[in-house]
Order: structure tokens, then C-alpha cells, then sequence
């Protein structure tokens, strides 16, 4: 959510909570008690909503992170090992095709990284596990090092299916709380006019939790505060 939806969510609860401290008084118009549960409703659909929303990139981030790292370290051990036994061989051509240091490695952006660890993989094939044995890799490592490298390649599309997810989030966000300001515009704002007479207090409390409050971006962030 963003900062004024935040914000408005806040208005909500508040006043939802205020209704509640005021139970005999809200009670006196039965449409007004009704709507204020409804509101709960609603402000409880948006808490869900929003939760899921901020943990669908997270969870695909972190995982794709962890993948990564593991991809990377294999990448920095093969290439290095096909390079020895390059070097040892006098295959200057190969030498230059696994010449990834670590330092590169590191900085390397996805799509290069899978590249880079796709020529590595290839060539390590080529050479054969008897070779690479000998600089220190076994086939176990070898193969540890194709499944996190198919993992990475699939995770990495995973993001863009998050985003479609999270696009459908922040519709059902933007629908909630559309739906919120309509039943607080129509029916508690119209409503809650009685109070004036009827609980005064409630009244007061109301018109104030009904108030808004949110920094806005930009230079010399400022707050500001509108009706919910």
C-alpha cells in the first residue's frame, strides 16, 4: 500500500474503534451500527490483502537470492578448475573461454551470470569428470552445481509472474478501498450528522478519526490531512 492508502486505512480502524467505545450511543441508529461492521469487515479484507501483496515479491526475491549465491560460488570453483587444467594443458583458446574471476563474478547481472555459468557447464562437460577430478571437482559438486543453475534460470522468470500476482493485489486493494469510501461517504458521513444531538462526544470523536493524516512525497515533506 502506499502511503495514503495507509493513511486512510489508520482512518478506518480509528474509527471503526471510536464506534465501539460507543456502543449505546451507535446503537441508536441501527443503519449507522450496520455500517460501521461492515467498514470492519472491509478494513480487516484490506489488512489480508496488503499482507499478501508485501510478501509476494519478498519471498521470490530471497529465494532467487539464495540461488544466485550458490550459482555464483560453483561458477567462481569450475571456471577456476577448467583454467588450471587449461593452463596446464596450454589450451589458451579454453583458458579464455572459463576466464571468470571472482571479483567479475560478483558483479555480474543476472542474465550474465547465467551466461557465464552456462559456457562454464559446457565446457566442464566437454573436459569430463575425470579431468576436473584431478583440479579438485567431483561429479557430485558438478551436478549440485547444473540443479542450482536450472533452479536460477527458473526463478528467474518468477518475478514477472509476481508481478502480474501483486498487480492483482493492488486491484483488490484499490477496490476495497473504494468500497470503503463509498459506505463511509453514503451512509456513515450521512448519517453520523445525527449525532450531533443524539452523542455529541461520539460526534466529536468521529469527525476526528475521520480526518486523514499523511506526509506527502517530495521536497520538504509535508503533512497533510483530508477526509477519509
Amino acid at each position: 500500500m502506499n502511503d495514503y492508502q495507509n493513511a486512510k486505512q489508520s482512518s478506518y480502524k480509528l474509527i471503526v474503534k471510536e464506534a465501539k467505545n460507543y456502543p449505546n450511543e451507535v446503537s441508536l441508529i441501527p443503519s449507522f451500527s450496520a455500517g460501521i461492521n461492515r467498514l470492519e469487515v472491509i478494513s480487516n479484507q484490506i489488512d489480508a490483502v496488503s499482507t499478501e501483496q508485501a510478501k509476494n515479491i519478498t519471498g521470490i526475491t530471497g529465494g532467487k537470492n539464495s540461488v544466485m549465491e550458490l550459482v555464483a560460488d560453483y561458477l567462481v570453483d569450475v571456471a577456476g578448475a577448467i583454467h588450471s587444467f587449461a593452463d596446464n594443458t596450454n589450451n589458451l583458446a579454453l583458458q579464455a573461454r572459463v576466464n571468470y574471476k571472482e571479483s567479475a563474478i560478483s558483479k555480474m547481472a543476472q542474465p550474465d551470470l547465467i551466461k557465464a555459468a552456462a559456457i562454464v557447464i559446457e565446457e566442464a562437460d566437454k573436459l569430463g569428470p575425470g579431468a576436473l577430478s584431478n583440479e579438485g571437482i567431483n561429479p557430485g559438486e558438478m551436478d549440485q552445481f547444473r540443479t542450482a543453475f536450472n533452479q536460477f534460470k527458473e526463478v528467474s522468470s518468477d518475478p514477472r509472474e509476481a508481478i502480474i500476482d501483486r498487480s492483482s493485489y493492488t486491484q483488490q486493494l484499490a477496490d476495497l478501498f473504494a468500497d470503503a469510501s463509498k459506505l463511509k461517504k453514503a451512509t456513515l458521513d450521512r448519517l453520523a450528522t445525527q449525532f450531533k444531538r443524539k452523542a455529541p462526544e461520539f460526534y466529536a470523536k468521529y469527525k476526528a478519526a475521520s480526518l486523514v493524516i499523511y506526509r506527502q512525497a517530495g521536497k520538504g515533506s509535508t503533512e497533510a490531512a483530508a477526509k477519509a
